[in-house]
């Protein structure tokens, strides 16, 4: 009889602790709303065009993780000083193309949905309206730092991974021309 009721009791606070990280959102959930919240802080106070939010979005996201899984089968074919090149220039495109698109979502109705983490890797769930008034469902896929910092790797927009479009564009790119190509086009991107 003690060992069903201690089974019990166990079974029910472990599904209690799985259901508190979900629903009220873990680690990950508020290191993400605190970046998140800032970021918002940071480019409503910028003039439009504005570089304001970059320092944000350095310590947001893990871009030589990011990088390497953009270019997936090509990473291991280019040399440390190619690698560090294209990390950087990758870094610059996601990032502007990230904190350019703040300005299109009402921050007032950014929902934070919970995490759930297994070991060092986890998901965020969020949700934004658009000023337009839709609503997009968004996951940042991340991961524990040895600093301690949860790192995004991705992001989901309506189960749509945005490392999986930009490697299926590079991926075009380098197979009809070269990497040296893609390159380019990304210094170009840059400019």
């Amino acid at each position: 009889m003690h060992t069903r009721r201690a089974f019990t009791l166990l079974a029910l606070s472990l599904l209690l602790a799985g259901w508190t990280s979900v629903v009220g959102g873990g680690e990950a959930t508020e290191q993400l709303r605190k970046d998140i919240d800032e970021l918002y802080r940071t480019t409503d106070a910028a003039a439009p065009g504005a570089s304001s939010g970059r320092s944000i979005v350095e310590r947001m996201f893990d871009w030589p993780a990011m990088a390497e899984s953009a270019l997936r089968g090509h990473w291991a074919k280019r040399t440390p000083a190619e690698r560090t090149e294209f990390t950087r220039m990758f870094s610059d495109l996601f990032a502007r193309a990230y904190v350019s698109r703040m300005h299109l979502v009402d921050a007032s109705t950014f929902q934070y949905l919970g995490d759930t983490t297994t070991g060092d890797r986890g998901t965020v769930k969020t949700r934004v309206a658009t000023k337009r008034g839709s609503t997009l469902d968004l996951e940042y896929l991340v991961h524990a730092a040895p600093t301690g910092r949860w790192l995004v790797q991705d992001v989901r927009v309506e189960g749509i991974s945005l490392i999986d479009s930009y490697r299926s564009q590079f991926d075009a790119i380098i197979a009809k021309s070269s990497f040296e190509d893609l390159v380019k086009r990304l210094q170009d991107a840059g400019k």
